[in-house]
């Protein structure tokens, strides 16, 4: 049986061609500054870009869960990404509060203000298990305006990430089953969620029933209770 969300998410897709022509954040344009070719593995690692962040275009034009400001529609940075044993993790480093908006290899969105309590105001988007293919990344800023960032991409931690070890312990925590359509995605799709590691659009009917992905997400830190 097709579920509330999955209907959501298909009367979204011609949704989304109608607003590139309402400037929604367009993943085809050429980027304003790089576009980057790397394979797992790469060298030297961070691979690290400096940009001007920030603008005045509402980030919430890729999704509801977007916040800050970004130059534009086109995005900062383009990145051709041949996947394989590790990790994928793009992060900002900038003396002023910056956000992060990425459209994966599947075309997927992700947004992120602040990745966690270690972090400070610097955000980052991590895949577990990352797709191959073409990223497109917007830096914003929370407040608008502009500011020169340092983006970061890695198939490491940063020195500031809070491993699971340092996570609060799961056990108090009613985790459910795993009944919904989207569990063992890699995303926590129960809406008691929030943090980096949540899916962008999530309906109650998944509260309780994606235990495994939330969980582990968890205590990686990239999830907490809302």
């Amino acid at each position: 049986m097709t579920s509330t969300r999955y209907i959501a998410v298909l009367s979204a897709i011609p949704l989304l061609y109608c607003a590139v022509t309402a400037h929604a954040l367009d993943w085809q344009e050429a980027p304003r500054y790089n576009t980057i070719n790397l394979s797992s593995g790469f060298q030297p690692d961070p691979q690290q870009y400096e940009i001007s962040a920030g603008g005045n275009t509402p980030a919430s034009k890729a999704g509801p869960n977007c916040t800050g400001y970004v130059h534009g529609l086109a995005p900062d940075l383009d990145l051709n990404f041949e996947a394989g044993e590790y990790q994928l993790i793009v992060y900002v480093e900038a003396s002023a509060d910056t956000t992060l908006v990425v459209n994966d290899a599947d075309g997927n969105w992700h947004c992120n203000d602040d990745f966690s309590s270690s972090s400070g105001t610097n955000p980052a988007i991590k895949w577990v298990n990352p797709p191959s293919g073409n990223y497109n990344v917007w830096v914003g800023t929370l407040a608008g305006g502009s500011t020169e960032a340092t983006v970061k991409i890695s198939e490491r931690d940063p020195e500031w990430y809070v491993s699971a070890s340092s996570v609060s312990d799961s056990s108090g925590i009613e985790w459910g089953d795993d009944g919904s359509e989207w569990s063992h995605d890699g995303e926590c799709d129960d809406p008691r969620f929030d943090g980096p590691g949540v899916h962008s659009i999530n309906i109650d009917e998944d509260r309780y029933h994606d235990a495994s992905d939330c969980r582990s997400l968890y205590e990686q830190g990239q999830v907490y209770l809302k």
